[in-house]
């Protein structure tokens, strides 16, 4: 076969897998939860809360943190669920063992979990729109809709780098919690960047959904720098991608000599 039917091959596989994987996460009723109705939730209550503190954030910047908090969450969990479920029904196994390589494997899961965010974004813009009075006027439209695939890609980048080490440890979503909530702080979807110390702004710096945040808020609100912001996303999504195929290979070979694909 040569290098372009294994090319084409690979990307069939992708869009294939992709659909079945939004085939299967529409049918879980958690996830959809996590998806669609938990940042409609933050958004209500990060509404309530800035309307009686003191502190004046524009409405469109906390719709838009709580819709990235849930397209975290929704990624984090869709790609360890994934792997789980692969593991129960003894299909993990034979998958890595298989010729095709274990990135093409595992990216439809966090490209899929990552994409149904997208629609989980534009209902908690509608909801605070509707429910809150959020005025829905996107200074720049057409570097909004860029920084939005800019962010998912970020996202899901990320959420495949760990979907990574998922493979490798048996208790995959447990693992997957424990980056939830740090991500949510050092990206600034829950607090701004500029408020944590200075020693954990570096990491911050490294993280694509950072960018993501001032790429969606700075075209919300027509700033400048909105464009340099979807560059680093790229950017970064790009080394997660390098950094994703090197660690891949390690972590079948570990493994495989470990013995710790199956759920025993």
């Amino acid at each position: 076969m040569s290098a372009a039917e294994r090319f084409r091959s690979g990307v069939g596989f992708v869009l294939r897998s992709w659909r079945l994987e939004l085939w299967q996460l529409t049918r879980s009723r958690l996830y959809l939860f996590q998806a669609i109705l938990l940042p409609l939730i933050f958004a209500s209550l990060a509404f309530y809360m800035f309307g009686a503190s003191a502190r004046r954030t524009p409405p469109v910047d906390v719709a838009l943190s709580a819709a990235l908090m849930g397209m975290w969450s929704s990624t984090l969990l869709g790609s360890g669920n994934a792997i789980n479920r692969l593991r129960w029904i003894q299909m993990l196994e034979p998958l890595v063992a298989s010729p095709r390589s274990t990135f093409v494997i595992t990216l439809p899961f966090a490209v899929a979990t990552a994409s149904l965010g997208v629609y989980g974004l534009v209902t908690t813009l509608l909801w605070s729109g509707l429910v809150f009075g959020m005025p829905l006027h996107i200074a720049d439209p057409g570097l909004f809709v860029a920084a939005v695939g800019a962010t998912v890609l970020g996202l899901g980048m990320l959420g495949l780098l760990m979907a990574s080490a998922f493979i490798l440890y048996p208790t995959a979503q447990s693992l997957a919690n424990f980056f939830e909530y740090p991500v949510w702080m050092l990206s600034g979807m829950l607090v701004p960047v500029s408020a944590l110390p200075d020693a954990v702004r570096p990491v911050s710096a490294v993280l694509a959904p950072t960018w993501g945040v001032r790429a969606l808020e700075g075209a919300a609100a027509g700033s400048p720098g909105t464009g340099p912001a979807v560059g680093m996303c790229l950017l970064l999504s790009a080394v997660y991608l390098a950094i994703t195929l090197l660690l891949q290979k390690r972590f079948e070979w570990l493994a495989r000599s470990s013995g710790t694909l199956a759920l025993q």
